[in-house]
């Protein structure tokens, strides 16, 4: 299925009115020309610039609203698909519970396996993505991320 450009500009527009929506509604921060809403506002007018160039180009070509394309007859591309889409629903339920290195590496694996990656790659890449993403966010940028189950040897 392939959907027209004006209809996902349109779609990336709604997302970022609800975004600067919501940012809006940040505290300021005491003493600083920037607050909490510095970043998601200037998100949202990435995507809403995004969204516009989307529906430009969606006009023009003039294609369908939604087209149907061959890889749905395929069992396996759907199995694909449905994959991805079920991974992101997983990791967004066990993030918290399980902690955000253990769910982002059974979700890294799973998907590297199903599409098709060896077991030594797929186990490297599994381990170390979120290990370093986890640096990065919890130790560079101070985001907290969930510790879930690790956080008795919490090592970081």
């Amino acid at each position: 299925m392939r959907l027209n450009d004006a209809l996902l500009g349109c779609i990336l527009l709604l997302v970022a009115a609800v975004v600067a929506a919501i940012a809006w509604g940040f505290p300021a921060v005491p003493g600083q020309d920037y607050g909490a809403s510095t970043f998601p506002l200037l998100i949202a007018t990435g995507l809403a610039g995004c969204g516009a160039v989307l529906i430009g180009s969606g006009l023009r070509e003039r294609a369908p609203i939604v087209e149907w394309q061959a890889w749905l007859g395929e069992p396996r591309r759907v199995i694909d698909f449905l994959s991805v889409i079920t991974a992101i629903i997983v990791w967004i339920l066990a993030w918290r519970p399980l902690g955000f290195i253990l769910t982002t590496a059974g979700v890294l694996f799973a998907l590297l396996r199903r599409f098709g990656v060896s077991w030594k790659t797929s186990l490297a890449i599994a381990i170390a993505t979120p290990l370093i993403m986890n640096y990065i966010f919890g130790r560079l940028l101070l985001v907290p991320l969930p510790a879930g189950l690790l956080a008795p040897i919490r090592w970081w």
